[in-house]
């Protein structure tokens, strides 16, 4: 009888570590879960938001000058009529069109902060250079429309900074495009397994 008991109370203490180790793993499994899916929600955030960005520095640079931006440039900076540059408001057309995206703009750099919790330093890196273009970009077109001393070739400089030529040899095109390629490369694999593939007509 007490051999009987002897194995039952390990028998039973088998069982109670077996529940212990299932309700573990299953606990360990749900984590993994929960965590890589808010992964593959946050990866999938940023890389459309980072195409959203692109465009947006896209249009900001767009050389035209639209004739309806010149009053609306002046209201939203809060610049006095009587003491603004006429003859350089179109410098000033980027940054009023970086003016008007602010909170998408705002909104992608707030996912910097998440994205450290599952990538290494390299995607905040990445991060900090589309601001440093950005921030380029205003300080180039406050230049061109503060100063009225700027010699030919800063003056082409800054020029080259606020509009896009539309060319394959545009650095900031190429900067922002090595950006975008580069979160895109090593964000992929978080959500490859979501897409479904695409069927071309014939």
């Amino acid at each position: 009888m007490e051999i009987f008991n002897v194995v039952k109370e390990i028998l039973t203490l088998i069982i109670a570590c077996a529940g212990v180790w299932v309700a573990w793993s299953a606990l360990k499994t749900w984590k993994k879960e929960f965590i890589g899916k808010k992964k593959i929600d946050l990866a999938c955030d940023i890389v459309e938001q980072i195409c959203n960005i692109q465009d947006i520095i896209r249009y900001a640079r767009n050389p035209a000058f639209f004739t309806n931006e010149s009053n609306k440039i002046i209201k939203d900076f809060n610049k006095d009529k009587e003491e603004f540059k006429e003859n350089k408001i179109h410098y000033l057309a980027a940054k009023y069109r970086f003016y008007n995206k602010k909170e998408e703009i705002n909104n992608f750099f707030k996912l910097r902060n998440k994205a450290q919790l599952y990538w290494d330093k390299n995607i905040l890196d990445l991060f900090n250079k589309l601001n440093e273009i950005i921030v380029s970009i205003n300080t180039a077109a406050e230049l061109l429309y503060e100063s009225d001393n700027l010699d030919f070739k800063s003056r082409v400089k800054f020029e080259k900074k606020i509009w896009w030529n539309f060319k394959n040899d545009d650095e900031i095109e190429k900067n922002v495009q090595k950006i975008v390629d580069e979160f895109k490369l090593n964000l992929y694999d978080c959500y490859k397994d979501g897409l479904t593939k695409w069927k071309k007509l014939k």
